[in-house]
C-alpha cells in the first residue's frame, strides 16, 4: 500500500496533474466525529462530463481533484 495520498487535479483546460493531495479528516467542523470511517480507494474513473470539462467544453473550478 502506498504512502502517499495521491489525486488527479483539473489545472486548465486540458491540463490535469498527478499531485499529492491533504489526507481527509475525521471530524464534522469543528466536532470530533466518533462514529466513521475512511475509505481507501484503489481505483475509480470520471463520467463524461469531468472529460468535456478536461477537453476546454465548459469552464469550472481551478483545482478540482477528480
Amino acid at each position: 500500500m502506498s504512502t502517499a495520498n495521491r489525486g488527479v487535479v483539473y489545472k486548465d483546460p486540458g491540463e490535469v496533474a498527478d499531485e499529492s493531495i491533504a489526507y481527509p479528516e475525521l471530524a464534522l467542523g469543528n466536532r470530533k466525529c466518533e462514529h466513521g470511517v475512511i475509505l481507501n480507494v484503489v481505483t475509480t474513473n470520471i463520467c463524461g462530463s469531468a472529460k468535456r470539462m478536461v477537453r476546454g467544453r465548459f469552464r469550472q473550478a481551478l483545482r478540482i481533484v477528480f
